[in-house]
């Protein structure tokens, strides 16, 4: 009866959005950012909460949803025509995975020294041989590391939940072999590798940092 109940609240979203298509563009891409954030909203909430917590879900997505419509519609603002604002989205998703790459690389190479490191730290430190300060003091810069890389693991996600949104919204209208849709498809697919390898390497250096607690 619940996952029924579920369901029950995703398609009374879902059956909102054909609305949006007599709707101004910007006001058009707020509505059905709002609608599909309430849809994941409520498919998230459900797993949580069950039904009650479908309804909190979609409530939340909604406000997440209208979030990335807004900044979808403001962006489009400053281009005279769809084309000109997709050749700019498949230029800035270029740069994020730029900035991407060249951090995880640099990233992978420093995990590598920093494991063998905090492992000769700690067996130090397990014989005595040095003390918690310099444990303490290591941590803590590996910290500030963790802490800067979260933030632009942070910074993708919310790019690419943009760039996934405007996909969404452009593939309604533009043919399916479209080369604005092809192009930004492939960049997005990219963002999404390389948040998920930057993630990966967030979650290793924690598991360093952790070995250095004391």
């Amino acid at each position: 009866m619940r996952l029924i109940k579920a369901f029950v609240i995703l398609a009374l979203v879902v059956s909102l959005l054909p609305g949006c298509a007599t709707m101004s563009d910007s006001t058009r891409t707020k509505a059905e950012g709002t609608g599909i954030g309430a849809v994941l909203g409520a498919g998230v909430g459900y797993l949580v909460g069950g039904g009650k917590g479908a309804a909190i879900g979609a409530a939340a997505g909604a406000g997440v949803g209208f979030l990335v419509g807004n900044e979808i519609a403001k962006r489009k603002q400053s281009y005279a025509s769809t084309e000109d604002f997709l050749n700019a989205e498949i230029t800035n998703t270029q740069e994020y995975n730029r900035t991407a790459v060249a951090h995880n690389q640099k990233l992978s190479q420093d995990i590598a020294a920093l494991e063998k490191e905090s492992k000769n730290l700690r067996s130090q430190y397990d014989k005595g041989k040095t003390d918690k300060k310099t444990l303490t003091a290591k941590r803590d810069q590996l910290q500030k590391r963790i802490n800067d890389s979260k933030k632009l693991e942070d910074t993708l996600a919310k790019e690419l939940e943009v760039q996934t949104a405007i996909l969404q919204d452009e593939r309604k209208t533009r043919p399916a072999n479209d080369q604005y849709i092809t192009r930004l498809e492939k960049e997005v697919a990219a963002l999404q590798k390389n948040l998920n390898q930057l993630h990966n390497n967030n979650t290793q250096m924690a598991s360093i940092n952790q070995r250095l607690s004391v």
